[in-house]
């Protein structure tokens, strides 16, 4: 997916989310697209990759495009070393930070999940990406299928800042998996290592 793809797709899906748990700031919101656009740090060509050429060079000839950037041990030291430095240097109002840049990342993973060429979830562990061909819903990269998802999410996002701006958009969840819902992402923000 493209950078663009990425942060509409990840706001669409993320912005409710937090909506739920009455935390919709603007640091929160920003985490989230930072960790929808993290992973491809591992392509020099990709929208982070060109802003950290070094970053991005090593890492490709490190761990090429998809691996390890690309995997669940990643994003959870990712995730560690946000709680680290958000202890460490941001204010109280930027507690959740750590947390929403782990959704962002962990949204891109499932995003790219769906691409032609997948990705390695367990990598090191896992060399073995799931197979294209036995999946009957995926998209390639800059073509019409990525169009439609994109257009697709913009559509669904400009409905939920709407909502936002009602203040109707925490009420997209009611019932019962608003609560359970809440509770995941309230005992999640809480569990300390």
């Amino acid at each position: 997916m493209q950078y663009k793809t990425h942060i509409t797709t990840s706001l669409a899906l993320g912005l409710p989310l937090m909506a739920a748990v009455d935390q919709v700031t603007v640091i929160n919101t920003i985490a989230l697209v930072c960790g929808s656009v993290l992973p491809d740090i591992d392509h020099p060509k990709s929208f982070i990759g060109k802003r950290n050429q070094v970053v991005s060079k090593v890492t490709n000839k490190t761990l090429g495009h998809r691996g390890a950037t690309h995997s669940l041990i990643v994003a959870l030291g990712i995730y560690l070393l946000a709680l680290f430095l958000a202890h460490t240097y941001l204010s109280q109002k930027a507690e959740f930070v750590p947390f929403w840049l782990l959704c962002g990342y962990l949204l891109h993973l499932c995003e790219d999940s769906f691409s032609k060429n997948s990705i390695r979830w367990f990598w090191p562990f896992s060399k073995v990406k799931r197979s294209s061909r036995k999946r009957l819903l995926y998209y390639r990269t800059g073509t019409v299928s990525e169009y439609l998802i994109l257009g697709f999410m913009l559509c669904l996002l400009l409905i939920e800042i709407n909502l936002l701006y009602i203040g109707q958009l925490d009420k997209l969840f009611t019932g019962p998996p608003l609560v359970y819902l809440k509770t995941f992402i309230v005992k999640a923000q809480t569990f300390n290592f």
